[in-house]
């Protein structure tokens, strides 16, 4: 016979379990002879529950401590500047000087001294007359022939001035103020140019 709590073999009749001290139970079971031997079933073991391991926690990793900075060093304020003056976008064709424009030999500017040279020649009698009829028609520059047909425009001009004059004095249309004039020019010791007048 075997205890019920424990599982330990007792003796036939104990009525504790000499282990435990539990009771033994004995089962009653009829119909059952006193000669024949009771067999009691052997007692199953039962399992010991297993405990669960309880999770562990994982471990918090460690840390390196932080370095100690050391505090940054304190800087000199930085001067004041005055500020860069504003520069306008500059187109860089402004500065760039522009090619010498190709002028054709026929329109060939003349300087100042070549109208004073050409002025002194168209001045003398004979020799600028005949040069003023030459480059006012021939020749290739159109500002020189320009220069001597402005001659002409003048030679026209006073032309025309003397014309008015000899008409004036020949019709003695205004009589009396030529002779105002020439009693005027006679005063100022201008006699001869008196004379002509009237």
């Amino acid at each position: 016979m075997f205890c019920s709590n424990c599982g330990k073999q007792l003796p036939d009749g104990a009525k504790f379990c000499s282990s435990c001290g539990q009771p033994v139970i004995i089962p009653n079971i009829p119909n059952v002879k006193e000669s024949e031997p009771v067999m009691e079933p052997e007692p199953v073991a039962e399992p010991e529950p297993v405990m669960e391991p309880e999770p562990v926690a994982e471990p918090e990793p460690v840390r390196a401590p932080e370095p100690v900075r050391a505090p940054e060093p304190v800087r000199a304020p930085e001067p004041v500047r005055a500020p860069e003056p504003v520069r306008a976008a500059v187109d860089e064709r402004l500065f760039t000087p522009a090619p010498e424009p190709v002028v054709p030999e026929e329109n060939h500017p003349l300087g100042p001294w070549a109208y004073f040279g050409y002025g002194l020649l168209f001045s003398i009698p004979v020799i600028g007359f005949i040069l003023l009829i030459v480059l006012s028609f021939a020749g290739k520059n159109v500002n020189r022939k320009n220069f001597a047909r402005s001659y002409w425009c003048w030679a026209l001009l006073v032309l025309a001035l003397i014309l008015i004059a000899v008409v004036i004095l020949v019709t003695g249309v205004l009589r009396g103020v030529t002779d105002n004039l020439a009693a005027w020019l006679s005063g100022i010791g201008l006699g001869w140019l008196a004379g002509l007048i009237s």
